[in-house]
């Protein structure tokens, strides 16, 4: 073959090549993803076009409600920060857009949460209270991580048929409770069911009996403060939270482990 046949060839089969890719790229179909949003005083809302008005404002007012509750059990009375919150189909979407495949993720650094639009065991609650928290208290040191979530999962529940005190005493019971110095040490590298509920329960009774003011000097200043602020180590406290709950559940009570541990 001479050299003007082989360069027509090259040329041919160099157009074909450049036809056939601008085809794939203008057969390409796109998908449109949709948002409303709309804003009521501090906050934006945004909700996935299909979910339906009523739908949308129900969620509105759950978020409004969890606001007021939340204020009122950590001893606050405003909260005018801006925000916006995103409500989301999938686990799988709240993977792509905060990084983790839960039901609610707050990020108070970028004014933002998301969450799952549930009917049943909804995140809102959960959620927000990180957000108010950690716009009125700051982010607490990660000794502390312990409180944040045990707060949190106090004012939202956990979807369970016991009481914060029945899973206590269970805990108790089964020999699953988990050090307090090992909740305050890494958080995260403990069993979800189990820190969360426990810390839960220790917010609660620290709250309860000793009040607002010194567990908000102790999320601030770091659980190795415990005895400056409280008067008692980590062992005291474990044994009165022990007596307490003894006390209340003097013999051990039946408890679905399996469906518990199941989560929400």
């Amino acid at each position: 073959m001479n050299t003007k046949k082989l360069t027509y060839l090259l040329l041919i089969l160099s157009f074909y090549s450049c036809s056939a890719q601008k085809k794939t790229t203008n057969d390409e179909t796109w998908n449109k993803i949709v948002t409303e949003t709309k804003t009521i005083n501090n906050i934006t809302y945004i909700f996935p076009s299909e979910a339906e008005i009523p739908r949308r404002n129900l969620a509105i007012e759950e978020c409004q409600k969890a606001i007021e509750e939340n204020l009122k059990l950590i001893g606050e009375t405003e909260f005018n920060n801006k925000m916006d919150i995103e409500f989301l189909k999938s686990r799988k979407e709240m993977l792509k857009y905060g990084g983790m495949a839960a039901q609610g993720l707050a990020y108070p650094d970028r004014d933002v949460f998301f969450t799952l639009l549930k009917d049943k065991g909804s995140p809102i609650k959960h959620e927000m209270m990180h957000m108010i928290t950690m716009y009125k208290w700051g982010t607490p040191p990660y000794s502390s991580t312990w409180m944040n979530e045990g707060l949190a999962t106090y004012s939202g529940g956990t979807c369970s048929k016991y009481s914060l005190e029945e899973i206590y005493k269970y805990f108790i019971q089964s020999n699953k409770l988990i050090s307090m110095d090992k909740l305050s040490e890494d958080f995260y590298e403990n069993p979800d069911m189990i820190a969360y509920t426990q810390s839960a329960f220790i917010c609660k009774f620290l709250i309860d009996n000793y009040g607002i003011t010194k567990f908000k000097e102790l999320w601030k200043s770091g659980y190795e403060k415990l005895n400056e602020i409280y008067g008692i180590d980590s062992k005291t406290l474990e044994n009165t939270l022990k007596d307490y709950i003894n006390k209340k559940y003097p013999k051990d009570i039946n408890f679905d482990w399996e469906e518990f541990n199941k989560g929400c």
